[in-house]
C-alpha cells in the first residue's frame, strides 16, 4: 500500500439488491426492532410455537421445544461459570441437541466455538486454547477427545447432572457482540480464530432468509461440519422464518447425499459446494433433481458455468434452480450471489452482486479502483466485516484496512481473491497466492484448467503447481465428458495450440473424478499425493523486487488498529498514532500495544498516547 492516490470515489458494487429490499433492522438504537439473530428466532417462536423446527432421522422438535431445550443448556453454561465473554466450545455432530446448544449459548451471552469431533486431537487442542474455552457442550462419545483438551470443563449433555430451569444472568446481546469464532487454515501452519459479529450474522441471514428461503416452505438440509461456515445459513435461515432445519446423520457417506436429500426433499433451498454440486448431479434422475428445492445454491468453490448448465438441464425448465454464492469467512459467510444466468456454458460463474449493507471494490496495489475489464484484488467492506482474527492484532492489521470509500473509520477486508469487473459482473480469476511463476513467466493455474476443461472430452479439470527437483511444474488432472474417451495426446496437443508452451501442464492425468476433502472442496493434496514420483506443493512465489515502503499505525474510535502510507493523511474516522517505520515495525507495535488476551474474543488494546 505505497499510497491512496487523489481519485474518483469508485462506484462500490452494492447497488441493485439493496434497493431490492427494506433496510434490515441493525441498529442497537432502535429498541423495538431485533438486532441479533437470537431476537429473530424469538420472535419466531412466538409466531409458531408448535411448527417444526429441528428434524432429524429419530426425533423432530417443535420452536417451543427448541426453545425450552436451549434455555436448559444456557442455565448449564450459566451454572458452570466461564467467566465474561470467553466462548464456548461445541464438539457434538448433527444431532437434536445441535440447535438447542448453539442457541443457548447466544442466551448465556457468549459466541459458540466449532470444534468438530473428527478433528486431530492436537488441533482441536490448539484451537479450544486459543479461543480461552473453559467449557465445552459435548457428548459421552466424544471423551476421548475432550480428554485430550487442557483445563476444559466438558458439559456432556446425555450424562450431565445440573439445572433444568433457572434464571439466566447474562446480558442481553448487542450487534458488536461476537456470534461466533470460526477456525480457518493459516498461512503460519496454525489454525487462525475469525471473530464474527452478530450484526453481521444477521444481516447475511436476513438476506439469505429472503432471497433463499422464499424459494419454498421445505427448510434446508445441514449436512456439513460444524466447523464450516458454508453451513451457518442451512442452520439458522429457516429458524427466522418458520420452516425446519433437517440435520443429515452424521457421519455421512458422500456415496448417500443424493439419496438422503430425495428422501428428506423437497426443500426450501439447499447450499453446498460445487462439488457435491458435481457429485448430486450424477446420482439423481431428472425428476429427482426437478423437485428437490427451489433452489440449489453452490459456493464455498470455483464454479464453472458448465456445471450450473448440466444442473439445469437435469432439473429441466421450472426445476430446482441454481445459484452462486461469493464470501470469505472474514466477511460473515457470504458477501454477494445470484441465481446463475441461462446460456452462458464456458469459464466461471460470476461472484454475483453484493447482499445489502455490504460493498466489494476492485482495487490496485495503492488501493485505487481498476479499470473496467483488468484484472485487480477484490476488497469487500460494509456491515459483515468481522472483528478481526482472535489474539492476533497484527494479522488483523494487514488484512482489516481503513476504506476510504466508506463511513469514517470503516474498514475494508482484504480478500486476496483476483477478480476483473466487465460490465455488471464480477470474475473471479483466482487467489493472488495461486500466482506462480514457471520458468520466469507469470502463470495463473485457472487460466491453464480453463483452457483444458474447454475441449470437448473434458467434463471438469484442475491445475496444480509442484515442486520437482527445485523447479516449479504444473500438473493437470481431468475427468472425461459422459460417453467420451481422452487422447492425452491430442488434449496436450489442443491446449498447446491455445497456451503458450510453458503454460503446458508437465503432466496430464485422466481420473474418474476429482478428490474431495470433508468439506466438499478440490483436496489438491491428494491429487499429489497420486502422482507416481516424490513431489511437494510449490513454494507460492513472491516478487524479488519488492520495494519497502514507509507506513504509519492509525487506530480509530473503536480502538482498530491498521497500517497505512505514512506520506498520506489517514481516512476519514482514522488518525495517527505517532508511530510509523517499516511494515514489520509497524505490526511490531500494534502487537505491543494490544492486550493480546486469547482468552477473549474483545481483548482492549491499551493506550498508545
Amino acid at each position: 500500500m505505497p499510497g491512496i492516490t487523489s481519485c474518483t470515489r469508485p462506484r462500490p458494487r452494492s447497488a441493485g439488491w439493496c434497493e431490492r429490499y427494506p433496510r434490515p433492522a441493525m441498529t442497537s438504537t432502535d429498541a423495538d426492532r431485533p438486532s441479533t439473530t437470537l431476537d429473530l428466532f424469538r420472535l419466531q417462536v412466538a409466531r409458531t410455537p408448535d411448527a417444526v423446527a429441528v428434524r432429524t432421522e429419530a426425533e423432530k422438535l417443535t420452536y417451543r421445544d427448541l426453545d425450552y431445550r436451549s434455555d436448559q443448556i444456557a442455565c448449564l453454561i450459566d451454572s458452570a461459570g466461564p467467566p465474561g465473554d470467553l466462548p464456548v466450545g461445541v464438539c457434538l455432530r448433527r444431532t437434536a441437541d445441535l440447535l438447542p446448544t448453539l442457541i443457548g449459548i447466544w442466551k448465556a451471552g457468549r459466541p459458540y466455538l466449532p470444534l468438530d469431533p473428527d478433528l486431530p486431537p492436537r488441533r482441536a487442542r490448539g484451537m479450544a486454547a486459543r479461543g480461552g474455552c473453559t467449557v465445552i457442550v459435548s457428548h459421552s462419545e466424544h471423551r476421548e477427545l475432550l480428554a485430550a483438551l487442557d483445563g476444559v470443563r466438558p458439559l456432556l449433555l446425555d450424562a450431565e447432572q445440573g439445572p433444568s430451569t433457572g434464571v439466566i444472568t447474562a446480558r442481553a446481546l448487542r450487534p458488536e457482540d461476537a456470534a461466533y469464532i470460526m477456525f480457518t487454515s493459516g498461512s503460519t501452519g496454525e489454525p487462525k480464530g475469525v471473530v464474527v459479529e452478530h450484526r453481521g450474522l444477521t444481516n447475511y441471514l436476513l438476506w439469505a432468509a429472503r432471497e433463499y428461503g422464499g424459494s419454498g416452505t421445505g427448510g434446508s438440509p445441514y449436512f456439513t461440519s460444524i466447523g464450516f461456515d458454508l453451513g451457518v445459513p442451512s442452520l439458522f435461515a429457516p429458524l427466522i422464518i418458520g420452516q425446519a432445519v433437517h440435520l443429515l446423520p452424521d457421519p455421512l457417506d458422500p456415496a448417500d447425499l443424493a439419496a438422503l436429500l430425495v428422501a428428506g426433499g423437497p426443500y426450501a433451498f439447499v447450499k453446498m459446494t460445487p462439488g457435491h454440486l458435481n457429485l448430486i448431479s450424477l446420482d439423481l434422475s431428472a425428476a429427482e433433481a426437478r423437485k428437490l428445492a427451489g433452489v440449489v445454491i453452490a459456493a464455498g468453490d470455483a464454479f464453472p458455468y458448465s456445471l450450473a448448465a448440466r444442473w439445469r438441464a437435469l432439473a429441466g425448465p421450472g426445476g430446482t434452480d441454481v445459484a452462486t454464492e461469493y464470501g470469505p469467512t472474514e466477511i460473515t459467510i457470504g458477501n454477494s450471489g445470484m441465481r446463475v444466468p441461462l446460456g452462458n456454458t464456458d469459464g466461471l460463474v460470476p461472484l454475483g452482486s453484493p447482499i445489502p449493507h455490504t460493498m466489494m471494490y476492485v482495487l490496485d496495489d495503492h488501493l485505487d479502483p481498476v479499470p473496467s475489464g483488468v484484472p485487480g484484488e477484490v476488497y469487500i467492506g460494509g456491515i459483515g466485516v468481522a472483528r478481526g482474527y482472535l489474539g492476533d492484532p497484527a494479522l488483523t492489521a494487514q488484512r482489516f484496512l481503513p476504506d476510504p470509500y466508506g463511513e469514517p473509520g470503516a474498514r475494508l477486508y482484504r480478500s486476496g481473491d483476483r477478480a476483473r469487473q466487465v460490465g455488471d459482473d464480477l470474475y473471479f480469476l483466482g487467489r493472488t497466492d495461486d500466482q506462480v511463476k514457471i520458468r520466469g513467466h507469470r502463470v495463473e493455474l485457472a487460466e491453464v484448467a480453463t483452457a483444458l476443461q474447454r475441449h470437448p472430452d473434458i467434463r471438469e479439470a484442475i491445475v496444480v503447481d509442484r515442486l520437482r527437483n527445485t523447479h516449479t511444474e504444473l500438473a493437470g488432472f481431468v475427468v472425461a465428458a459422459p460417453a467420451r474417451e481422452v487422447d492425452v495426446a491430442e488434449l496436450r496437443a489442443a491446449v498447446a495450440a491455445e497456451l503458450p508452451g510453458y503454460m503446458i501442464p508437465a503432466q496430464l492425468r485422466v481420473v474418474d473424478r476429482l478428490p474431495l476433502t470433508a468439506n466438499g472442496k478440490i483436496d489438491r493434496a491428494a491429487l499429489l499425493r497420486s502422482l507416481e514420483d516424490n513431489t511437494t506443493p510449490a513454494a507460492r512465489n513472491t516478487d524479488p523486487d519488492v520495494v519497502e515502503f514507509s507506513y504509519q499505525v492509525v487506530r480509530n474510535d473503536n480502538d482498530q488498529y491498521s497500517l497505512w502510507d505514512a506520506g498520506r493523511p489517514p481516512p476519514r474516522g482514522w488518525r495517527s498514532t505517532g508511530v510509523d517505520g517499516s511494515r514489520a515495525d509497524c505490526l511490531a507495535h500494534i502487537a505491543s500495544v494490544w492486550q493480546v488476551d486469547a482468552r477473549s474474543p474483545s481483548a482492549e488494546p491499551r493506550s498508545t498516547r
